[in-house]
């Protein structure tokens, strides 16, 4: 497969290989390996007060505004007091499950907000590249959890 860019597409020729055509299922998944590999591509240089959302810049779904160590602290004191009053360890459990659901989709939603910034209807083929990565690594964290 030979791949150029061209007027910011990318174009894909498939060849014949060793004598015999490729199968519909093989050309297909060898033309997503190398698309994958242009998306990956270079690390990307940064302009002097350009800030760019990145696949790499390490952001986990953290739900935000949750002091950890408080919502840890509610949520054992729910299980301890579990023997008392069974109901209200449940209603309480449920009430910290609530605010720390709603905080992580408020961050969720929030970086979700900051990769559309990132690029626009008009942007040149590296800014697209950028953004595509980072699409990746953001369902990616989504759907496995790291």
């Amino acid at each position: 497969m030979n791949h150029s860019e061209a007027g910011g597409r990318v174009r894909w020729t498939l060849r014949a290989h060793e004598g015999g055509a490729r199968t519909a299922r093989s050309a297909a998944r060898w033309k997503a390996d190398a698309v994958e590999k242009a998306v990956d591509g270079a690390a990307p240089a940064r302009s002097a007060g350009t800030e760019r959302v990145s696949a790499e810049d390490g952001w986990l779904p953290r739900p935000r505004g949750v002091d950890t160590a408080s919502a840890r602290e509610r949520l054992s004191g729910a299980v301890t007091g579990f023997v008392d009053d069974p109901g209200e360890a449940v209603r309480e459990a449920d009430a910290l499950a609530s605010e720390v659901a709603d905080a992580l989709v408020a961050e969720i939603v929030s970086r979700r907000a900051a990769l559309r910034a990132a690029w626009d209807e008009d942007a040149d083929t590296e800014t697209l590249r950028l953004a595509l990565r980072s699409y990746r690594a953001f369902v990616e964290i989504l759907i496995t959890g790291r």
